[in-house]
């Protein structure tokens, strides 16, 4: 018979982060957004874990690693969390699934660029909704919508790829991406992103691959789209008392204003909202951004970091 873990709080969190796998970070936000765990008290005021928060701890990232967010599975039960953990263990030892699982970008994106080729919309449609539904959102947006987005870039840049299919193939992605969005509800207290791209960037498929990676990781998201003044951004992130606001940049056209619309809106945000930016044309203004005061994000992986610290402590 099993023995029951301890509960008598004993464990430092940089113990409790090497245990589990999850940054120091990662579990305030987890403790104090989800009540995920109580820890104990030092009489210096430090945490101290328990041996059953640990393992609960523990349990809670492995069953976000396949696809589910803290939100949906935080107010479970520790024997109901462990037993998700056991079903996606016994799923993964079904011939063929991990191999399944581990290459989507040869079993979704070589088909969905085939259906972006024949301009087959529901084709290309149905394909990414049952990838997003089998992978979750987190999976689907690194190992489908980006490579895939990735390929078709390629392909359009060769000259192998018509606009019209380009067309098609981000209108498809954009709305499979939307509609899973809307399934996914936030705790009531959760922190509110507001997403744009800056004035003259009309490229919006960034700025959508952001807010869903925001809503999947139990962030409010306030989608604003695209081509905006940094005056109106900032307005809607005060009304919405946002803790941060996410700038998806693509297509720089005229680079003294896109800085001078970024310093804008920086100037006008209250100085505890972060201001995230991140998109393939940000990186070709990282001096001048560096030294705003804002954040930096090369990929969707960084986002997801960047959301999960204490939204009050992103400013660099």
């Amino acid at each position: 018979m099993a023995q029951a873990p301890d509960t008598t709080p004993r464990h430092p969190i940089g113990v409790v982060a090497e245990r589990t796998g999850l940054s120091q970070d990662v579990l305030r936000v987890w403790e104090r957004r989800y009540r995920v765990v109580e820890p104990g008290r030092s009489e210096s005021g430090q945490r101290l874990y328990a041996d059953a928060d640990i393992e609960r701890l523990r349990l809670l990232a492995l069953a976000t690693q396949t696809g589910r967010t803290i939100s949906q599975v935080a107010g479970l039960p520790t024997a109901d969390v462990a037993r998700i953990v056991d079903e996606d263990e016994q799923a993964r030892l079904v011939p063929g699934r991990r191999e399944r699982e581990s290459m989507p970008v040869d079993d979704v994106v070589g088909p969905a660029l085939e259906r972006t080729l024949a301009l087959d919309g529901p084709g290309l449609d149905a394909l990414l909704r049952r990838a997003i539904l089998t992978l979750g959102m987190p999976s689907f947006l690194d190992s489908v919508a980006t490579p895939l987005l990735t390929r078709i870039g390629t392909e359009w840049h060769a000259g192998r790829l018509a606009p019209s299919q380009e067309h098609l193939a981000t209108a498809v992605i954009h709305r499979v991406i939307t509609a899973a969005m809307q399934t996914v509800t936030p705790p009531p207290d959760a922190p509110n992103l507001v997403v744009a791209t800056p004035a003259g960037d009309r490229h919006e498929i960034g700025a959508i691959l952001a807010a869903a990676a925001a809503a999947a990781e139990g962030w409010r998201v306030t989608y604003l789209g695209v081509d905006l003044p940094a005056t109106d951004i900032a307005e809607a992130a005060i009304r919405t008392r946002a803790h941060s606001v996410g700038l998806s940049i693509i297509y720089v056209a005229d680079r003294q204003r896109v800085i001078d619309e970024i310093r804008l809106l920086r100037s006008r945000l209250p100085g505890a909202v972060s201001l995230l930016i991140g998109g393939a044309a940000s990186t070709s203004l990282a001096t001048e951004l560096r030294q705003e005061g804002i954040v930096l994000l090369r990929d969707l992986a960084a986002l997801r970091q960047a959301l999960r610290r204490d939204p009050t402590a992103l400013l660099v």
